[in-house]
Parts: C-alpha cells; structure tokens; sequence
C-alpha cells in the first residue's frame, strides 16, 4: 500500500511535521495511532493487543470470507485474553484468602 504522508497526517488531524514525530515516538499514545489507523484503514490492535483495552472494537469488514476470519480470529484471541487475565485474578483471589 502506497499512502501520502501528508494527506494521511492531514486527514487524521496532524500536519507533516507532527507525522514525523510521531513516527519516531517509540511510545506513541493509542489515540494517536487509532487516528492513523483509522484513516488507513488499518487496526494496529492487531498488532498492539493492549490497545484494546482503551478500544476494544473491532474494524474488521466481514464482507469478505478473509475478513470474517480476521473477524473471528480478533475475538477468538480476545476472548482467550480475557479468560487469561480472568483466571490469573481468581488465582490472586485465592492466594489472598490463604493469607
């Protein structure tokens, strides 16, 4: 894919200037790249798990049968993220109780 930095930067409310900066920030906010992303079109919370604690929807387009299985592979690994973390807080819950 072959996108203008400029008209990428513009459309998701920065300048050119602020994009390059932006790029070179190894710990960019989320909103910042949600920005990007969605002007793409892209969701980096492929990438970036954690991002969807602060937007935890989907962009997937299921119109395709590779977007439905992006689609289900999203909540597949989602769903095994949260069960995750649901047990490790029970295990806590436990250890607590014990004490």
């Amino acid at each position: 894919m072959n996108l203008n930095k400029t008209k990428l930067a513009k459309s998701a409310g920065f300048d050119r200037t602020t994009y390059y900066y932006h790029i070179k920030q190894p710990n960019l906010d989320f909103s910042i790249l949600k920005a990007y992303g969605d002007k793409m079109p892209y969701n980096f919370a492929k990438d970036l798990p954690e991002m969807l604690n602060e937007f935890p929807e989907t962009d997937f387009p299921i119109d395709t049968f590779e977007g439905m299985k992006k689609d289900r592979d999203f909540w597949r690994d989602e769903y095994g993220r949260l069960l995750k973390e649901n047990n490790k807080l029970h295990e806590e819950i436990e250890n607590l109780k014990k004490n």
